[in-house]
């Protein structure tokens, strides 16, 4: 059975040989083509076979999502409501083939998703990763079938966007001094310089990219906070206009105080340039504003912004960010998009129109204001930072607790649940700091948040999806790919709580050090063996 779990499945006696090389697609469905093959030819080290060639047709009663596949003596179809649905079933045929040693097994599959959002966020702000690693966590996506990739693209640690309008962006913006590192008991600054940025053109290639595997992408241009690599190299766009420099250290601090002014016209001025540069190379209908950690601190002696909130009768600094944020709706509402914040942006004030992506727990009020919002006919993304934010060491969210996630908070209304887009999965990278670490701490993650977002009851059975991930730990492997090879197995509390501990304290990369460790272990027992 393939991950996510299909909606209904039956399988009978016999199988096909297929040729992966190719495909024959309605033409109505060719821009599914290159999604298609490379589901079909992902993992495959084998050359081309002289088998069946599945056909791909589009059927219009189908959902753009939805497909059916029909596998027999006569051969091998998909029928699909769209190019997206093509290239799930070309991953559903993937995953049968990697179960079944090559051959693709008779049956009837239909399948269908149960939220319309599944994606996953990677933030590049904190450590830069080149395009290419971009392009594998697409093909990942699209395997597990998930539909966007959130793109988090400015933080107070880097700017990862090439501005032509604003050039000091990235001479300034992208680039820091030195970066906090906990490695060995010391906590230290690595005195390295780190940074980078995507060009236009390597950003535009990459939506294509996805777009052709079913995947759409969501730029993150983070506003009110989180905004000083951007001051950094505009200091006026603050409400008091002074030099900083880019955070070489992570959290939320004494930077964090550092806001866009409210009361500043110019600040918007620029807002409204820059997301006209993002919108130019991300066309999706949604972009993410940020909203979350603003400290306010400067807005609350700033004269400019104490007058924007007594001009406009506001109660106080957090209704000045329901202001501010509204703007910004505003504006790309005017250009044919959506605007999404995380949760802890929500106040009474700010527009309904915009999509509340829910991370905090029960702090912050964060469960009440996202119900509210939900109950009011706002709509909401989940992703919880206790069980999808992949960053976290697996002693503090096992894979299991992951698997098990369903998007729901006390006090949703039943009529309102359709008002819930989806889940997002999120890796925030203030100590993933290299590909090895970055596929560690998301495999096999994705595939357990696949199964939340895709299955109609999110995962049935933990163990069912156990045995279903044991042929795509093969896959991993021949794709070259680091996972977490004994993640499934939950250790007792005491042992989370003290591996917890040392991650935050000690060595931030202390279960990806053990399992090597353990492998090289392996590996000298097995020469003495020989």
């Amino acid at each position: 059975m393939p991950i996510p779990q299909v909606r209904s499945i039956k399988q009978y006696e016999g199988s096909l040989a297929v040729d992966r090389s190719s495909a024959r697609l309605d033409a109505l469905l060719e821009n599914a083509r290159e999604g298609v093959l490379a589901m079909l030819s992902l993992g495959e080290r084998r050359a081309a076979v002289n088998g069946t060639i599945i056909q791909f047709q589009l059927n219009q009663a189908l959902s753009e999502e939805q497909y059916i596949l029909s596998v027999g003596e006569g051969g091998a179809s998909v029928e699909t409501g769209g190019a997206a649905g093509a290239v799930y079933a070309a991953a559903t045929i993937s995953q049968l083939m990697l179960e079944n040693g090559g051959s693709l097994p008779y049956c009837l599959v239909e399948d269908e998703p149960t939220l319309q959002w599944r994606g996953f966020l990677i933030d590049v702000c904190r450590h830069f990763f080149p395009i290419e690693t971009l392009y594998r966590i697409v093909d990942l996506l699209a395997y597990y079938k998930y539909n966007r990739l959130h793109l988090h693209l400015s933080e107070d640690q880097g700017f990862r966007f090439e501005s032509e309008r604003f050039p000091l962006l990235n001479s300034i913006g992208s680039w820091r001094k030195s970066t906090l590192v906990i490695h060995n008991g010391v906590k230290r600054q690595d005195e390295q310089p780190h940074g980078g940025f995507y060009t236009k053109a390597e950003l535009k290639e990459l939506v294509r990219y996805a777009k052709a595997r079913g995947i759409e992408i969501v730029p993150e241009l983070d506003m009110p906070g989180h905004a000083l690599s951007i001051i950094a190299a505009y200091p006026k766009l603050a409400c008091f206009s002074e030099q900083v420099e880019l955070a070489t250290r992570f959290g939320v601090t004494d930077f964090s105080k550092k806001l866009f002014c409210a009361g500043n016209e110019e600040s918007y001025k620029f807002i409204f340039a820059l997301l006209d540069e993002i919108m130019e190379v991300f066309p999706f209908s949604y972009i993410h504003i940020g909203g979350d950690e603003a400290v306010k601190d400067d807005w609350k002696r700033c004269e400019r912004c104490q007058g924007v909130i007594r001009e406009h009768s506001l109660k106080n600094e957090r209704e000045l960010q329901g202001y501010f944020l509204n703007r910004v709706i505003d504006y790309l509402h005017e250009h044919g998009r959506r605007a999404i914040v995380w949760n802890d942006g929500l106040c009474n004030t700010l527009n309904q129109n915009a999509v509340s992506q829910h991370w905090t727990p029960w702090f912050l009020e964060g469960p009440r204001r996202t119900v509210r919002h939900i109950n009011n006919g706002g709509n909401a993304i989940f992703s919880p930072f206790t069980r999808l934010y992949y960053d976290y060491p697996y002693a503090m969210t096992p894979l299991k607790k992951t698997f098990r996630y369903r998007p729901m908070l006390p006090g949703v209304r039943k009529a309102n649940k359709k008002n819930i887009l989806g889940v997002e999965a999120a890796l925030w990278t203030e100590w993933v700091d290299s590909e090895e670490k970055l596929f560690f701490n998301i495999l096999p993650r994705l595939a357990a948040t696949a199964e939340t977002g895709w299955c109609k009851h999110g995962g049935a059975s933990y163990r069912g999806f156990l045995r279903r991930l044991k042929p795509h730990y093969g896959l991993y492997r021949i794709l070259r790919l680091p996972y977490a090879a004994h993640a499934e197995r939950t250790p007792p509390l005491w042992r989370r709580v003290k591996d917890t501990l040392l991650f935050a304290t000690k060595e931030t990369h202390i279960e990806l050090l053990r399992q090597k460790d353990s492998e090289h272990t392996t590996k000298q027992n097995g020469r003495r063996g020989d």
